[in-house]
């Protein structure tokens, strides 16, 4: 891994939204619905396993189909509650769709299958997990939504696709492909992969985390004296308690900016890069945050991004942006919604949240079982009008 000074510097890199969430101690309830177990044939044969929940009733007005976002995910994402207990993201993120009368779809990746093994409760089949590329991510989300519309409990309903992060990449191009209502899209990427990892890498990460914490004049940078004064006290929970200022203020100018995060970051990042370039999997798996292939960096760097295609579309879309995302960069949101203003068309709708972080602070839910208003629009979007 890398060094701790340079992780910090680096913001939270993980692309997936469930990646590392918060220790809490409140329990959240299960599933409110009934879940069944499917096997679907991609295009390719692979088997993806995906969990299908379904409202108490067992009659869905609606139908949500997770897009995952980037490295290993299983159909129900398994993590540490606390020391003695686990929760299923899925099945959270299920119960909200289930009780406004919707049913819910998961899968896991391909090469991932779910486990007793903490932190992650996953197991990666090297082999398989080499398939794992986003043109194939393309093709498994539409077998899977052919193979639901032929389910007749399914067969009435609209079919929504729910994209976080990696996945409002991967939604918009299955929408290309097979017929579907709507794109739900969270943690929003509008350039490619390669221009998220530039911005998270030189800076924009970090300075999204070190303002959330630390900029009480809301200027966009840190100065030493709110560095040190700490308003929320978080430097030790942040691993920042024996940081001195000067360690991070890497040009000497008193103020903390992208910059320098850039220069701190510089090492690490074109140790990254390099071991991108050579194809180094082993690298990448023994110091990169998030298990991801060279294959999959590079099948990335020939990936239309949303800006050259999300504007073709003519179904309803939805974007919920925190402007307190730390993995990728809100202006994506504000560029989109400017294309589409652009050129007069009205399929799009922008939901902004000031103080949400990549995962719409699904966190906070665990802790008060109180659903956050962001996650509160999300279910809202799907219910019967």
């Amino acid at each position: 891994m890398f060094a701790a000074l340079s992780l910090l510097a680096a913001g939270l890199l993980a692309l997936s939204p469930s990646a590392d969430l918060p220790s809490v101690t409140q329990a959240a309830p299960a599933a409110t619905g009934t879940v069944e177990a499917l096997t679907i044939p991609s295009f390719d044969a692979y088997p993806l396993e995906g969990r299908l929940y379904l409202p108490s009733d067992q009659s869905p007005r609606a139908l949500v189909i997770y897009v995952n976002g980037s490295g290993p995910n299983t159909n129900q994402n398994t993590r540490q509650l606390s020391a003695d207990a686990t929760f299923s993201y899925f099945d959270l993120v299920a119960s909200g769709f289930n009780e406004v009368g919707a049913a819910f779809l998961s899968y896991s990746t391909r090469g991932v299958t779910a486990s007793d093994t903490p932190p992650f409760y996953h197991t990666v089949d090297p082999q398989a997990y080499q398939t794992y590329l986003p043109e194939h991510s393309v093709q498994d989300v539409a077998a899977i939504v052919r193979t639901l519309r032929t389910d007749s409990r399914l067969h009435d309903c609209p079919i929504y696709l729910l994209g976080w992060s990696e996945g409002t990449m991967i939604a918009p191009k299955v929408a290309q492909l097979v017929p579907v209502d709507g794109l739900l899209l969270a943690g929003y990427v509008n350039g490619t992969m390669q221009q998220v990892l530039d911005w998270q890498q030189t800076g924009g990460s970090s300075m999204v985390t070190y303002c959330l914490y630390f900029d009480a004049d809301g200027d966009g940078r840190v100065s030493q004296a709110e560095y040190e004064n700490d308003r929320y006290g978080v430097r030790p929970a942040l691993g920042l308690e024996q940081v001195a200022f000067s360690e991070l203020d890497a040009d000497g100018d008193g103020q903390l900016t992208a910059s320098d995060f850039a220069a701190l970051l510089a090492p690490s990042r074109q140790a990254l890069y390099d071991a991108i370039a050579r194809s180094d999997d082993a690298w990448l798996t023994e110091n990169y945050p998030v298990r991801l292939t060279s294959a999959w960096f590079h099948a990335h760097s020939h990936f239309t991004p949303n800006r050259d295609m999300l504007t073709e579309l003519d179904l309803p879309i939805v974007i919920f942006q925190g402007q307190a995302d730390a993995n990728v960069p809100v202006q994506d949101t504000l560029d989109i919604q400017a294309q589409f203003a652009a050129l007069g068309k009205d399929n799009l709708t922008v939901h902004l949240y000031p103080n949400a972080d990549h995962d719409l602070n699904f966190a906070s839910y665990l802790s008060t079982g109180v659903w956050p208003q962001a996650w509160c629009d999300l279910f809202a979007a799907v219910a019967p009008k």
